[in-house]
């Protein structure tokens, strides 16, 4: 979002300054900034990207708050590193969340502000959650969040306008379960939840429901729109130029009325009083929430974040055949860095990242990556969330170790699997912390848990081997992952605040690692789908079935460190990896994987 040759410092803080002139003009105290467009989606176009423009950080998560004299950035664990550089020199602070003595934004804010003052936020661009939880904890100072003040659009003269992209249908071959049937499900969730109406905020809820995909966001699935489903009808509101004539057709058959984008504000406003509408807090923006205000809003679970969470028959075979050739992309890019180092050609960060997507994009269903590949030499892997461009490319050498975490969306399903290869010259230290992920990930992917188990629970149950030895990581230990959807999808998580139930049908990723600022990093990630274990007098028990095939890296292990039940766990999964791979694979890669999967004994 910079013009090439300026100063990225100085930048940032003539932005800053031109959003306090206008708190000045406006009789605000402080402005809040998120990369948050109207649905709340984690990655947006870049129109939204507010937060990103003002301060120079790029990064899924983080809000920047600016008052007359200070300014603050607040992030989580995945981008502490890398939003320290970003703010370094501009006047903004970092806060890195859920860090001990570090506040939260509403305190910082109640703690800076004089009593009575506003607080100006784009109500059409954060959600109610938001907007409640700040007011609720500055209502005791007086101090009001002003939701009517558009503020980029005056400061941000060249600001992008929305995108305009294309949706395409996805086959029910595909999704198993045709438009009018999902409509029916719903609506069944909507009468156990007592509610005639329910208005979905999140993107990927209408992609889901409605089976499509759209092109509204590189890289993503995002089609900016809305679905307002009642007991009678069902109104699907998107700009109608990104609908086929055909496409329109088979929806309207489906019982789905097109409407206009910009016409759901006047439509939920004219809801009739006694309409019993039900919204989910986070998911929708309080501009829309307070056109609803008259109506008879119930706040309850995402129906359809529910049902999408929970993976079909047909969505699992296709997800088990996609993941086998996904793993076979991963083994043919391997082969391409070690042929590279080999004969002494050029190899960066940026040319595998390259070579990545070049080797999913061979498969006929593949639509782009589920996210920007995180390909980490060394120090660089040792950032949770580091995106190569060409302009921060590293070369990488025969020495130290490579972190690659990359994924792909594709017509049969998403992708995300993280694997650390060695590029020459090791040390016993990259030995003992690789074996040390690799035996927390493999405590969670081998657990038994009962029914009700939340991400929470299981977050602890990965962490334990590393603990014994004094190790931790300050990311999450999963994610949910869509169906050819986003790759981060709810509502389960796995991470030490999330009191989410892990449900059987759910997909998952387990990824614990280990990191070394300045040195490497260490993260290893498959992606399990949550199945029975066993039924007892103690309740239902479930297990995770592993979906990822890709091979661990040989040299890196420390065999000391293994049990025999580890060890054997390891050499069954590779003679898995191999029959798998190898009919998607020639006979050089074959010969190469071969080695990589080689039984190990001590």
């Amino acid at each position: 979002m910079l013009n090439q040759g300026e100063d990225p410092k100085q930048t940032v803080r003539e932005r800053v300054a031109a959003l306090r002139r206008w708190m000045e003009r406006n009789d605000m105290a402080a402005a809040i900034l998120a990369n948050s467009d109207p649905h709340t989606n984690e990655y947006s176009a870049e129109r939204w990207m507010g937060r990103e423009w003002i301060t120079g950080f790029h990064g899924s998560n983080g809000t920047v708050v600016v008052t007359t004299d200070k300014a603050g950035l607040w992030t989580d664990s995945r981008y502490f590193l890398i939003a320290e550089m970003a703010v370094e020199e501009t006047g903004i602070e970092l806060f890195r969340m859920n860090e001990p003595d570090v506040p939260k934004l509403e305190e910082w804010l109640a703690s800076e502000l004089d009593e009575g003052r506003s607080v100006a936020v784009m109500g059409e661009e954060v959600s109610v959650l938001n907007v409640e939880t700040w007011s609720e904890a500055l209502k005791g100072n007086g101090i009001e969040i002003a939701t009517d003040r558009p503020f980029l659009d005056e400061i941000w003269e060249d600001r992008p306008a929305a995108p305009k992209g294309q949706i395409y249908p996805v086959p029910v071959d595909f999704a198993g379960v045709g438009v009018a049937d999902k409509i029916e499900q719903v609506r069944e969730k909507m009468r156990e939840q007592q509610v005639d109406t329910y208005l979905l905020g999140r993107t990927d809820e209408s992609a889901w429901l409605l089976n499509f995909k759209g092109t509204d966001v590189t890289n993503r699935t995002t089609t900016f729109c809305y679905t307002l489903v009642t007991l009678e009808d069902v109104r699907f509101f998107i700009d109608p130029d990104k609908v086929t004539t055909e496409h329109r057709d088979a929806l309207e058959q489906a019982g789905v009325t097109l409407c206009d984008y910009e016409t759901v504000g006047d439509t939920v406003g004219a809801l009739d009083e006694e309409a019993r509408v039900l919204i989910v807090p986070f998911y929708l923006n309080q501009a829309l929430y307070q056109k609803l205000s008259h109506t008879r809003v119930n706040r309850g679970r995402a129906i359809v974040t529910d049902l999408k969470g929970r993976k079909n028959a047909t969505e699992m075979k296709h997800l088990r055949e996609c993941l086998v050739r996904d793993g076979a992309a991963l083994v043919k890019t391997y082969v391409w860095i070690y042929d590279q180092l080999r004969t002494g050609a050029p190899l960066s960060e940026w040319t595998v990242y390259q070579k990545l997507e070049e080797m999913r994009a061979r498969e006929d269903d593949f639509a782009h990556v589920s996210f920007e590949s995180i390909v980490g030499y060394n120090g660089t892997g040792a950032l949770n969330h580091y995106t190569v461009t060409e302009e921060n490319d590293v070369e990488i050498h025969p020495e130290g170790v490579l972190l690659i975490d990359s994924g792909g969306t594709f017509l049969s399903g998403t992708t995300d699997t993280t694997r650390v290869i060695p590029m020459g010259k090791i040390h016993a230290g990259h030995k003992t912390d690789y074996t040390l992920v690799f035996k927390s990930f493999l405590k969670l992917m081998r657990a038994k848990f009962p029914q009700g188990t939340t991400g929470a629970q299981l977050d602890g149950i990965c962490r334990e081997p590393m603990w014994q030895h004094g190790r931790t990581y300050k990311h999450g230990t999963g994610h949910g992952v869509g169906f050819g959807l986003e790759v981060h999808e709810g509502p389960q998580n796995i991470s030490g605040i999330s009191a989410e139930k892990m449900e059987k049908g759910m997909v998952s990723t387990v990824e614990p690692g280990i990191y070394r600022p300045d040195e490497y990093g260490i993260r290893l990630e498959n992606m399990v789908f949550t199945i029975d274990a066993e039924s007892n007098a103690f309740g239902d028990f479930y297990q995770f079935e592993n979906l990822t095939f890709c091979p661990f890296n040989p040299d890196l292990f420390d065999l000391d460190l293994l049990t025999d039940d580890e060890l054997n766990w390891l050499n069954d999964y590779h003679r898995e990896v191999l029959e798998r791979l190898t009919p998607h694979l020639e006979e050089p890669e074959v010969e190469w994987l071969r080695h990589e999967c080689r039984e190990l004994v001590r």
